[in-house]
């Protein structure tokens, strides 16, 4: 009981400390559970593990009886900017600390031979870029956070003794909040004091639906493979907006956003008893981000900011070990395209395609698992060119900026406990 308070606690956790950050392709987050870390989230065929309802929703069918796990992944990202050209030129500027904390808490329960159930919660969707309001890339971003949190309830099919079905429900929060500066040469524009930057602060949340569907099919007792396809999420937005320039002024902001669909796929083989390995492929059509477009009940005009990201594709491979009957080593790498194009890249989500080496352990007793798991993150380096219209939207300070050494350290943590 003890156990299970824990973790009843940690779901309260979750739901207070809603997970910001995103370090995978464009701002979607994959860190659902310290096993899945260790691999390189090449995590779909997991040994007694409930966090398949997020990897593998008809995986859950392996499972025998009902399991419940939480953890905790913390995200510490680094990077540099170096700009060029204007009254800014020659000078280099660092992210501020904004690490994320990524919870997940997850049930399954065998109903009889054929009929699984569960629920997840974690996060899929997530960003938190962070600078000093008074850097140069402040006319178009000096925090943006993106706070994102799943509601997952799942029910899992045994069709037969190879194959098994499952679908789910994908309730979603999203939170939005966007600070920048308006230049004090514009300001007048607005109904606002000329002269004086205004600072821009946006908050906004919502809830809308989801769903997917996921497939696992067993070729033998030792190779298999699994598909999860997770539907697009319309969110309309509705966002208190404040503008301070010596004076203050509020008003509402609204705005749609489409998430990405996508599929995942991936091939696991068990080499013996000791050593299993998997790979698979995650395919976003972030392309469904063309544009951010705002709209105002009062003082500013409409505002659209071309995005025009492009489908990408995830890549990841890992490796499990037992070394011994309590002990097991993992590992993993995973590759993520990035989907922003140079044309239309900025600074309000961390930048290039990325690569992640991870290692993790895992402690097994009785009835329960202790999993730990370590990650590390390069991103590779990108240009940022300043908008041709820069005395509406970037300030004119600046030419281009160097994105540079971008990383980000992973610590995953999560307790699974077989009840039953």
């Amino acid at each position: 009981m003890k156990k299970l308070r824990g973790l009843f606690c940690l779901l309260l956790f979750a739901l207070i400390l809603v997970p910001n950050a995103a370090f995978a392709d464009g701002f979607a987050i994959y860190e659902w559970s310290a096993g899945g870390v260790a691999m390189g989230e090449a995590y779909m065929f997991a040994e007694d593990d409930p966090s398949l309802l997020a990897y593998n929703p008809a995986g859950i069918t392996r499972l025998k009886g009902s399991w419940i796990s939480g953890g905790l992944s913390y995200i510490n990202p680094r990077g540099r900017v170096d700009f060029h050209g204007g009254s800014d030129d020659g000078e280099t500027w660092s992210n501020d600390e904004a690490p994320g904390y990524v919870p997940n808490l997850f049930y399954v329960k065998q109903q009889n031979d054929k009929l699984w159930w569960g629920i997840g919660v974690f996060s899929r969707f997530g960003n938190s870029t962070q600078y000093d309001p008074a850097w140069p890339g402040r006319f178009n971003s000096h925090l943006a956070k993106i706070t994102g949190l799943t509601v997952q309830p799942t029910v899992a099919y045994k069709v037969t003794d190879k194959l098994s079905i499952a679908a789910g429900l994908d309730i979603n929060y999203i939170r939005l909040q966007m600070s920048k500066k308006i230049p004090g040469a514009v300001a007048y524009k607005y109904g606002l004091s000329p002269g004086t930057e205004v600072d821009y602060k946006l908050d906004g949340d919502n809830i809308a639906l989801g769903w997917n569907l996921g497939f696992n099919y067993d070729f033998t007792e030792n190779t298999s493979f699994a598909a999860v396809y997770r539907s697009s999420i319309k969110q309309n937005m509705d966002a208190d907006l404040d503008l301070t320039n010596g004076g203050a002024k509020s008003t509402k902001a609204h705005g749609t956003v489409t998430l990405p669909d996508s599929l995942t796929f991936g091939f696991g083989h068990k080499f013996n008893e000791k050593t299993r390995a998997e790979i698979g492929a995650t395919y976003t059509k972030w392309s469904t981000y063309d544009k951010l477009e705002m709209t105002y009940d009062n003082y500013l005009p409409k505002s659209t900011e071309i995005k025009d990201w492009k489908d990408v594709w995830r890549y990841q491979v890992g490796i499990e070990h037992k070394i011994n009957e309590i002990w097991s080593i993992m590992g993993g790498y995973a590759y993520d395209n990035s989907p922003m194009p140079d044309e239309y890249m900025d600074f309000a989500v961390p930048t290039g395609d990325r690569q992640t080496l991870s290692i993790g352990f895992k402690k097994r007793s009785e009835n329960s698992e202790l999993v730990f798991a370590w990650g590390f993150m390069w991103i590779k380096d990108r240009v940022i060119n300043a908008s041709t219209k820069a005395t509406d939207v970037y300030g004119g300070t600046y030419t281009t900026a160097d994105a540079r050494d971008n990383t980000a350290h992973i610590l995953s943590l999560s307790y699974i406990v077989h009840l039953k």
